[in-house]
């Protein structure tokens, strides 16, 4: 999970119409997060839902606002609940930044550590968690094909790095760039594989800086 940039102007159907869902606004969602689940970075392909980030029902006065409307997967929508509310807000906050994002190949875990310890970040986690790991001792068939799916294409993007490292040249380094490219899944796992290696992260830091507020000019 990483920041979502999104455009400011919604929207007309929200706006004229009583629907959170119009054509209009999932094609902007679809456009602005490049056909990726805010929650868990998968491209969602034909399966994605208009998500409110703040739920229906504990705030029916946000069902039509474009700042609580975010695209979303079916597996992910199915368990975020109303219990989730509190988690950061990934249209102003650096979600990478602030939440630590792992894989534990050998147990096939995700591993989420937040920065911070309040409400926000704590839900945050366990909602992640949730998704990734599952709610209970054993995975459902959901649930496994979701984690293996993550497992490969993290697997995917080290032996990318570890191309680079055996053979830094021109064509190696591109291939790691376009990997991290706003279009690609699960950037939050391979920012931390950048950031957690001082070399990579010399030569790739400036590639995770695409989606984060950016200064005012002359600030």
């Amino acid at each position: 999970m990483i920041r979502v940039r999104k455009s400011v102007s919604q929207p007309h159907s929200l706006s004229s119409t009583k629907a959170y869902d119009g054509e209009d606004v999932k094609r902007q969602l679809d456009t602005d997060q490049y056909n990726k689940c805010y929650l868990c970075e998968r491209v969602c392909g034909t399966d994605f839902l208009v998500e409110h980030l703040r739920s229906q029902e504990n705030y029916p006065r946000l069902i039509q606002s474009w700042d609580n409307l975010l695209l979303g997967c079916s597996y992910c929508n199915g368990k975020k609940s109303d219990a989730y509310d509190n988690i950061l807000n990934p249209l102003t906050v650096n979600v990478e930044d602030e939440i630590e994002q792992r894989i534990d190949l050998l147990n096939k875990q995700s591993l989420f550590v937040a920065v911070s310890d309040d409400d926000a970040h704590r839900k945050t986690v366990e909602l992640l968690s949730r998704l990734h790991n599952g709610t209970k001792h054993l995975r459902n068939t959901k649930e496994e094909h979701f984690i293996e799916y993550i497992i490969a294409v993290v697997n995917d993007f080290r032996t990318v790095i570890q191309t680079y490292q055996s053979q830094q040249n021109p064509q190696t380094e591109k291939a790691v760039r376009e990997e991290l490219g706003a279009d690609k899944e699960l950037l939050g796992f391979k920012y931390w594989i950048i950031k957690d290696n001082p070399e990579l992260y010399a030569v790739f830091g400036n590639d995770m800086v695409w989606n984060k507020q950016q200064p005012p000019p002359n600030s």
